[in-house]
């Protein structure tokens, strides 16, 4: 099976408080958006989970054992799903070969793309038909990201990641520019330095969520916000260097998506944010014209 695993940006970023399992506590209003990595995946008779990413923690790899484990606590359902009985997770493997064009290190969750693509291909491949919401708590045990995802569409994050809603964006896709400032944001050293908010503060993606109930454009634009990004442009200058590159431009409402390095704005049509994107790219950025992705 051949699928695309979509990049994330958020377009708004709420760091709370540290929890009590380490992470921080926040509030995202998340979106997919049209650059994807590109995922081959099969089953295979040996058992064996292996994908072709080079990375050493391949949240590939981990979400098809997630996901594998998962179907023992299902037996009762294995009738139907087509699969093996209750040897099916020791006998079914999966092989996953994937095409990269999401940049690491980016804040675009490429990492996590992948692995809630391999959650959906696999809730196929393997008859499961557990429903999206369903999965997206099992992609909770991969990483931050999945659960959103999986889920698809505009999705309201909080918790670390695990809790998602699903939420309707009335104004259609959008059209962004995206730009690579070409250095690899560390997520933990940008959350050590970001300073979390307030419980009882004002909560930008109160605001976006508002926004896009009313499907105002403005109203969306105006309210992109991302904590992260004073402590990794301080961490990464050349972030800073984006954004002002982006703003002159033409885009509107740039921020940084999730703990960096990538930023993006907004275009009024499609015709706009190619003409941005080129000429960006004509000055020497990696940029990207791309659609939020609704579906």
């Amino acid at each position: 099976m051949k699928i695309e695993a979509y990049a994330k940006v958020n377009f708004t970023l709420d760091v709370y408080g540290t929890r009590p399992d380490g992470y921080h506590a926040l509030r995202s209003v998340v979106m997919p958006i049209s650059l994807a990595d590109t995922l081959e995946i099969e089953t295979t008779a040996d058992g064996s989970i292996t994908s072709d990413t080079g990375y050493d923690d391949d949240l590939c790899v981990k979400a098809a054992r997630v996901l594998r484990s998962q179907i023992s606590n299902l037996k009762s359902q294995i009738s139907d799903f087509g699969a093996q009985g209750s040897d099916f997770g020791a006998q079914v493997g999966v092989s996953i070969h994937v095409t990269k064009r999401i940049p690491a290190g980016g804040g675009l969750g490429g990492g996590s793309a992948d692995a809630a693509a391999v959650l959906r291909a696999l809730n196929e491949l393997w008859e499961l038909e557990l429903p999206l919401p369903e999965l997206a708590e099992i992609g909770a045990q991969v990483g931050s990201d999945v659960p959103a995802l999986v889920l698809g569409g505009a999705v309201l994050m909080e918790g670390r990641g695990e809790r998602v809603q699903d939420l309707r964006l009335k104004t259609g896709d959008l059209n962004l520019v995206l730009v690579n400032p070409g250095v690899h944001s560390s997520t933990r050293e940008v959350y050590a330095a970001c300073r979390a908010r307030e419980k009882d503060a004002s909560s930008p993606t109160d605001a976006m969520v508002a926004a896009m109930k009313a499907g105002d454009f403005a109203q969306i634009v105006a309210a992109t916000s991302n904590d992260l990004q004073a402590p990794a442009v301080k961490l990464h200058p050349e972030i800073a260097d984006a954004l002002t590159s982006l703003r002159t431009a033409g885009a509107t409402g740039v921020t940084m998506s999730g703990s960096g390095s990538c930023v993006f704005g907004f275009a009024p049509d499609s015709a706009t944010a190619e003409r941005i994107s080129a000429d960006l790219n004509f000055r020497g950025l990696q940029s990207w014209p791309v659609t939020t992705r609704l579906s």
